[in-house]
């Protein structure tokens, strides 16, 4: 890299991607018409908005969904052995007349 005295600009920031990545940040530089990537990035860096959401408080409701559902699931299988046993019962009365 060469270096520009009285740079506006003097840090670089670099990041490695992937395949997939590249191919996408290609195409996207196309479909803006942006040919230099340190203009392009630096757009995209810059120039949006970054939203952060807190789910914190939704990791109370999930957990409850999910032992809810281990307790369904518990007495879905108490249902079917008592359904099993049943059947079990009614066969052997049936073969016995």
């Amino acid at each position: 890299m060469k270096k520009i005295k009285n740079r506006e600009r003097n840090i670089l920031k670099r990041f490695f991607v992937n395949e997939k990545e590249n191919e996408r940040i290609k195409l996207m530089m196309k479909e803006t018409g942006i040919n230099n990537f340190s203009i392009f990035a630096r757009r995209a860096c810059c120039n949006k908005e970054i939203f952060s959401i807190d789910f914190s408080e939704y990791k109370n409701i999930i957990s409850e969904i999910s032992s809810t559902k281990s307790e369904l699931k518990r007495i879905g299988n108490n249902i079917n052995q008592i359904a099993k046993h049943l059947n079990e019962n009614k066969n052997n009365q049936t073969k016995e007349w």
